[in-house]
């Protein structure tokens, strides 16, 4: 007989681990509630549904992000270059954690059409993440380009991550943060990243 003690902050740690481990589709409450030392029926007595549960999980893990990734963003105390920096290595490590890994990722490919009740709070991670990223590049672009260069680094970061699950290797997303953080670097020319944004346009209207 499992033991009947755990809290709302335990289920969710659990139900984090699990989703990250066999996907949302793949978990089930009774595994929910085995890993907690629960009864099923007393899961439901915190969280009412699967579904409900995987929302309070997807809020926790973006308010961790926020706090502890996208707020290198906005200290306006270190260099953009110091501050890419250090949001990127900080997303890394939490990306590539075996327990916590990239569960909204993760959940904005699997659940893309067969779960839309979740796109509405993965969208909003992903426009904190794009938002604090275009931050950084606003220090030394003009509003359009930045927005242009942000999208396309999210873009890649989450890329890579997808690679880096398939192929099983992190070298995948090592080397495109590699990527994005030379690219603001080398970058400093206003004229030329936009030159570099028309350029990536021109090929995306061809291969689209």
């Amino acid at each position: 007989m499992p033991k009947q003690k755990a809290d709302e902050q335990t289920i969710i740690l659990e139900a984090l681990k699990l989703f990250r481990k066999k996907s949302y589709f793949n978990t089930s409450m009774s595994d929910i509630a085995s890993a907690c030392g629960l009864q099923k029926g007393s899961l439901y007595h915190y969280f009412p549904s699967k579904e409900d549960l995987m929302k309070r999980v997807i809020k926790m893990v973006h308010e961790f992000f926020k706090t502890n990734v996208f707020s290198h963003a906005y200290d306006k105390s270190l260099s953009p270059q110091k501050r890419l920096e250090n949001l990127f290595i900080s997303a890394e490590k939490v990306f590539l954690d075996e327990e916590r890994g990239n569960l909204l990722g993760n959940i904005g490919v699997e659940t893309a059409l067969m779960a839309p009740e979740f796109n509405t709070l993965v969208q909003r991670f992903f426009l904190d993440f794009f938002h604090a990223v275009k931050t950084i590049y606003l220090d030394k672009y003009p509003e359009k380009i930045a927005t242009e260069l942000a999208e396309r680094s999210v873009a890649e970061i989450e890329g890579s991550l997808m690679f880096s699950r398939v192929f099983n290797d992190h070298n995948y997303l090592k080397n495109t943060i590699k990527r994005v953080l030379n690219r603001l670097e080398k970058n400093t020319d206003p004229a030329k990243s936009e030159k570099d944004v028309t350029s990536l346009k021109a090929v995306g209207s061809i291969i689209g």
